[in-house]
């Protein structure tokens, strides 16, 4: 598994989270340096790319707060540097700029060498309510317990370091907070603590302890996570999409859980579109009262599969976007380019974004088609069931969905942009003497939505009831969101 991982960190915590990490005997080992010339040549290529390719550079953050995260960021290599540190500078600039497309990815020799040491915390972990708990019965730790403190950090303090690591559209939180009870959680505490061979944790159950446990290969923490109590609630959605129908309720359940199903001329957008329509005629003939529509867990996928699905929702015609934008035809810096594409994008960036205007290319009409509502449209009451995973495609449909504003919204803000992305194409480039893989999207787009009072710029789609898992539903498995709008619907 590579190491694909992520995060916001400040200058001043960069230095003192190192410090801290240098000085703490629980450490194993040095970490390889890296020669000032090297990282500053590949700052500077970092830079060159950043602000020649990738559209999204300035879409929260103005142009003077962006040379300023820079310039602070670069005099940070004053020394030869171990190479977490170096990857955490570059990662203070990409973090900062706020789209859920950006990634940094260790060399896949680093990577290996990494995953076999036993440097990794063992424990998958729960966040909930603010809270982080214990998602696994380990070493006599209770599962469900409480962490009061990692290596003498506070929780909150823990959280905040460890949650830098996932980049997030805009400003979001949410996001970064639950992205931590996945399997890349060993690698964020890495990234944060650096190499250590035991830690100390402080829990609570029904009284605080405190315990000393040693460290684990990642192969050992995933062992750890396939094993975790929350397993069959997170992955009780085993299809790409499903519909049942509550009888009692007179209520349909439509889950969506990626738009990863294939384009438009696939075999697979064409079973989609297929279960779509019968689906809805089914709805119109029964004459369905209420539908929920659950996306959670939707990271995104393909094109046109969002905006299929939201015909049948909407009396409007609408459009993928207001506006989107690339800022090249041609792929800059070639030589540091690693994707097979090299040949074919720029024919197909000068066929859709063939508008130049204000140094900028613009998609034309033919890519970005007005939808009318599908025949079959649903019209009755309509609930949207979202959280933190959402993104991409999957907060594009959601934006859409509440911009209409004839849905209630349920659960909590997606990791993704209510009011736009950068997607659509990734690219990834190699600097060249760290390894390091860039990976980000070029195209830089407006949602065709509404401005809401409650959505500023920078926000994921938010809630009208903000609803999470609650720690008692954690510990009996139950879906609190859903069942928030099944009792909703009732009433």
């Amino acid at each position: 598994m590579n190491i694909r991982i992520k995060f916001i960190i400040y200058s001043i915590l960069i230095i003192l989270i190192s410090c801290k990490s240098e000085n703490n005997k629980t450490e194993v080992g040095k970490e390889n340096l890296i020669a000032k010339k090297a990282m500053l040549d590949d700052f500077k290529i970092f830079q060159n790319i950043y602000e020649k390719a990738n559209p999204g550079l300035y879409k929260y953050h103005s142009k003077e707060e962006i040379d300023s995260i820079f310039t602070s960021s670069k005099k940070l290599l004053n020394n030869d540097l171990p190479f977490r540190e170096f990857y955490n500078i570059l990662w203070n600039v990409i973090d900062y700029t706020g789209s859920c497309h950006n990634n940094l990815t260790y060399p896949d020799s680093l990577d290996k060498e990494l995953s076999n040491h036993k440097i990794f915390f063992p424990i998958p972990l729960k966040y909930i309510g603010k809270k982080l708990y214990t998602n696994i019965e380990y070493k006599g730790i209770p599962v469900g317990s409480e962490i009061i403190s990692i290596n003498n950090i506070p929780q909150n303090d823990f959280l905040i370091q460890i949650s830098k690591y996932v980049s997030t559209d805009g400003f979001n939180k949410t996001g970064k907070h639950s992205k931590i009870e996945t399997d890349w959680l060993p690698f964020y505490i890495y990234l944060t603590l650096g190499k250590q061979n035991h830690f100390n944790i402080q829990y609570k159950s029904n009284t605080i302890q405190e315990l000393k446990i040693a460290s684990v290969t990642y192969k050992d923490f995933y062992t750890n996570y396939k094993k975790r109590y929350s397993k069959e609630y997170d992955e009780r959605k085993n299809n790409d999409y499903s519909y049942k129908y509550l009888d009692s309720i007179n209520t349909g359940i439509l889950e969506i859980n990626t738009f990863g199903i294939g384009c438009s001329e696939s075999e697979g957008h064409t079973k989609y579109a297929r279960f779509l329509d019968s689906i809805f005629i089914n709805i119109n003939q029964k004459k369905v009262s209420n539908l929920i529509v659950d996306i959670r867990g939707n990271g995104g996928g393909n094109d046109p599969n969002d905006l299929l699905l939201y015909s049948y929702l909407t009396q409007r015609t609408f459009k993928e976007n207001t506006s989107a934008f690339t800022l090249f035809q041609d792929i800059p810096f070639a030589d540091l380019y690693i994707d097979d594409d090299i040949e074919e994008l720029p024919t197909e960036l000068k066929e859709e974004h063939s508008i130049f205007k204000d140094g900028k290319y613009y998609q034309n009409s033919k890519f970005n088609k007005d939808w009318l509502p599908n025949k079959n449209t649903f019209k009755g009451n309509l609930v949207l069931l979202i959280d933190p995973y959402v993104a991409s495609a999957g907060s594009l449909f959601a934006s859409l969905v509440k911009s209409d504003e004839n849905a209630t919204i349920i659960g909590e803000e997606t990791l993704g942009g209510y009011y736009g992305h950068t997607g659509h194409i990734p690219v990834n480039y190699e600097l060249p003497n760290s390894k390091l893989i860039l990976t980000f999207s070029i195209v830089d787009l407006e949602q065709d939505v509404k401005r809401l009072p409650d959505e500023s710029y920078g926000d994921g789609i938010k809630p009208d009831f903000e609803i999470g898992q609650t720690y008692q539903d954690f510990i009996e498995n139950k879906d609190t969101q859903l069942n928030f709008a099944i009792e909703k619907i009732k009433l």
